[in-house]
């Protein structure tokens, strides 16, 4: 049992880690944008996309625990931020706000 929770405590920490690189990538993504840096979409969909995946961390995190209903909850929140991505990339391109630069 104790190599099981040696287990449990390295994979908590790690997914504290990769929330907390998560959460600096949606707060460089506002600095930048406050900066005039990088353009308002690229903004957008950068803290959109560290949302989703602090949702999927969290969803981890609390999966830890058995029988957590949280735990669910963020694996679905994560999936809704991961399909908004999506659907922003898809919308920008379409509408002409995002551009590729072949």
């Amino acid at each position: 049992m104790d190599y099981y929770s040696k287990h449990l405590k390295r994979k908590m920490i790690k997914v504290r880690l990769a929330g907390i690189f998560a959460c600096l990538l949606g707060i460089a993504g506002i600095v930048l944008r406050f900066l005039e840096l990088v353009p308002p979409w690229l903004c957008i969909i950068s803290s959109a996309y560290a949302m989703a995946l602090i949702f999927s961390f969290n969803g981890s995190l609390q999966g830890i625990r058995g029988g957590n209903p949280w735990a669910r909850v963020n694996v679905f929140c994560a999936l809704l931020m991961f399909a908004l991505v999506i659907f922003l990339i898809v919308y920008g391109f379409m509408t002409g706000e995002l551009e590729t630069q072949l």
